[in-house]
């Protein structure tokens, strides 16, 4: 009897735990002064980077981003939604309403399609238009130099149409989000026009 009650335990532990991971991950509470150090590859411009982002803004529906070259020092401003969904890119670019790929709470499974218009900044020109589809694909152990994390990974996928009718490309982006840094510890992105990159060196968020 007792052998049969320790077999039931150790089965019904790893089934806890899955049903832990399955919980949905509620959105970041992200806090001003939170900041993330990044090493990129053409995120901030061409070549390779190391980059720190701050929040000067946190209202509970817009972030406003301070994200600082190391090499040179140049400061770039960016906006964000609440859910990490970019507004305002960091090449001045807008996105409208948001990039929509990060959806909160969010769990494995949860697959969503996004669709935006890109304009030209200080123009009000639309550019491009982009549809994608976005899957949480696993919980996945994800090491960059900040150190070893248990993370969401994000897909998304989809097609840009260039708004003067010159044309489509595909785009792919990954990232992968961990809760209690508050978000990606690291991005991945491509498409005919280039690839880039970061991942997460160091990071400090307010309590």
């Amino acid at each position: 009897m007792k052998r049969t009650l320790l077999a039931l335990l150790l089965v019904a532990v790893p089934i806890l735990s899955a049903g832990q991971s399955d919980a949905p991950v509620p959105r970041p509470e992200v806090k001003v002064g939170d900041r993330w150090t990044y090493r990129g590859t053409n995120i901030l411009g061409p070549g390779d980077d190391e980059h720190e982002t701050v929040v000067h803004r946190a209202d509970g529906k817009v972030l406003q981003i301070v994200s600082t070259r190391k090499s040179d020092g140049k400061e770039i401003d960016s906006i964000w939604t609440a859910d990490w969904n970019a507004m305002t890119s960091y090449t001045g670019f807008i996105y409208r309403p948001s990039s929509g790929i990060s959806r909160f709470p969010m769990r494995v499974g949860d697959k969503h399609t996004t669709k935006f218009e890109v304009l030209r900044p200080r123009a009000n020109t639309i550019t491009q238009y982009a549809t994608m589809t976005v899957l949480v694909a696993e919980w996945e152990m994800v090491e960059v130099p900040a150190g070893k994390f248990r993370a969401l990974k994000v897909e998304a996928s989809g097609t840009w149409q260039q708004a003067d009718g010159a044309g489509a490309y595909l785009q792919q982006i990954t990232f992968w989000y961990v809760p209690e840094v508050r978000r990606w510890v690291k991005l991945e992105a491509s498409s005919p026009r280039g690839r880039l990159s970061e991942e997460l060196v160091a990071y400090k968020l307010q309590p």
